[in-house]
């Protein structure tokens, strides 16, 4: 639980040092999101790993800010802003997977499907996630 903990909070210092990094650009950076509802139980924290034409270009996660399991109620909402990618990135090309954790985990459940999203900046995409570890979990846009 302490290197779950640990690797949290790495996460979450990692997340707040690139957010506080600045660079000559205007103030409102273009961004696009995904609002990520959890239709599973059990489930703690969502960690995802996004790529860009099939390249790894990043990882992060989501919780529950008071530690409880995720539920559809949750607000799971992802920014990718466009500092996050290489100048001229195609975000057409946008694709992401996601690995659950139940309470106390310190391996994945498993890992979703890789869903490509034809990413356009100032969208918002609703993604369903879905599953269970004996059946395995899914990532899909709502429709």
């Amino acid at each position: 639980m302490r290197r779950l903990l640990r690797l949290l909070a790495l996460c979450a210092a990692a997340a707040l040092v690139l957010s506080g990094c600045s660079r000559e650009e205007p103030a409102e950076e273009r961004s696009f999101a995904i609002d990520l509802t959890c239709e599973s139980t059990g489930i703690y924290q969502i960690f995802y790993t996004y790529y860009i034409d099939g390249v790894s270009c990043g990882i992060g996660g989501v919780a529950d800010l008071d530690g409880g399991e995720l539920t559809d109620k949750s607000d799971l909402t992802i920014v990718f802003p466009e500092g996050l990618f290489e100048e001229n990135g195609d975000i057409s090309k946008f694709s992401i997977d996601f690995s659950p954790y139940g309470e106390g985990d310190t391996s994945e459940l498993g890992t979703t499907n890789r869903l490509e999203i034809a990413a356009e900046y100032g969208q918002t995409y609703a993604v369903r996630f879905s599953g269970d570890a004996a059946g395995g979990f899914s990532a899909a846009l709502a429709s």
